[in-house]
């Protein structure tokens, strides 16, 4: 070797380390083979055994024992946007009583009437098209207001809670279940659920939602946090979650044809909704409900 030459080392000589670096490198192998000891262990797959286990949540069925608290035989209900009626019929045929659906969309008001038809209640439950605002019932004329999955489309929010009120007797009560937005849900996650063309994306908030029931002269007597509980429920019994993401693998995989198809809009769209019993799963939206009451109550009996 040439004196001043730099060495060069050979191909197969291996890179030149300090004792102390090797110490490091063998030490923190060592422990990391010990914390993928403890991944693989009973220590954590006991875990997994123990979440293979139901914990017995509530089904949407509670929501209807919940109204059941409040109604009679005779008592007379608004459901305010009944969609197909599917639970107007159900609490008129457990209580005895009689109701009106109002619902704005054709085809909802067509399947209700059906529903209404099949179940033999033509007697008893009318199904009004029609948004809130354009309710024309008398003050004070019903005992309960029904309102479930209806707010987050509702435009404007604060005149149709305001009618609500308007129509509901002073000693009523008024059921509301609706979703809201947690702090889990990402930027980016907001902005493609604002792609959903039903939704409003105030009303996610549930300041928004509270502010309109004060706007209407409505108090919060009692809030319930479903959370993920009916998801948890519906997914132990028929996998509706499981089958979104499936769907939404597909909607991806066909994006360029299905826009063509269909158009961009309504690509964004499918996708924001697919989301939403997922995003219920993860808590980044957040099942909520409200047992409301006028802001000055009728004394009992009145």
């Amino acid at each position: 070797m040439m004196r001043g030459k730099p060495h060069t080392p050979t191909p197969d000589a291996p890179p030149a380390v300090t004792g102390c670096v090797t110490q490091y490198d063998t030490a923190a192998a060592v422990g990391h083979i010990a914390t993928l000891s403890r991944v693989y262990s009973s220590e954590t797959w006991t875990v997994y055994d123990r979440l293979d286990r139901s914990l017995d949540p509530r089904s949407p069925d509670w929501l209807h024992e919940r109204a059941g608290e409040y109604l009679r035989s005779g008592s007379v209900i608004l459901d305010m946007g009944c969609r197909d009626g599917a639970d107007l019929v159900e609490l008129a045929q457990a209580h005895s009583l009689t109701g009106v659906g109002l619902e704005p969309v054709a085809i909802h008001v067509e399947r209700a009437r059906a529903a209404v038809a099949a179940a033999g209640l033509g007697e008893r439950v009318r199904i009004v098209q029609g948004g809130m605002e354009e309710c024309d019932y008398p003050t004070d004329h019903f005992d309960f207001v029904w309102c479930r999955d209806v707010l987050e489309q509702v435009r404007p929010l604060a005149s149709a809670l305001w009618q609500a009120a308007r129509v509901l007797k002073p000693t009523g009560r008024m059921l509301v279940f609706t979703t809201v937005a947690t702090d889990l849900l990402e930027p980016g996650e907001a902005a493609m659920l604002r792609r959903h063309m039903g939704n409003v994306e105030a009303n996610l908030a549930e300041t928004t939602i509270l502010g309109a029931f004060e706007a209407a002269g409505l108090v919060v007597e009692d809030r319930d946090v479903i959370g993920t509980d009916w998801r948890e429920h519906a997914e132990e019994s028929y996998q509706p979650v499981s089958h979104a993401l499936l769907r939404l693998a597909r909607l991806r995989r066909q994006r360029e044809q299905i826009v063509a198809d269909h158009g961009e809009d309504i690509y964004r769209h499918v996708e924001a909704n697919l989301h939403w019993e997922v995003f219920q799963f993860l808590g980044k939206l957040q099942p909520v409900v409200y047992l409301l009451r006028h802001r000055q109550m009728a004394p009992p009996g009145l």
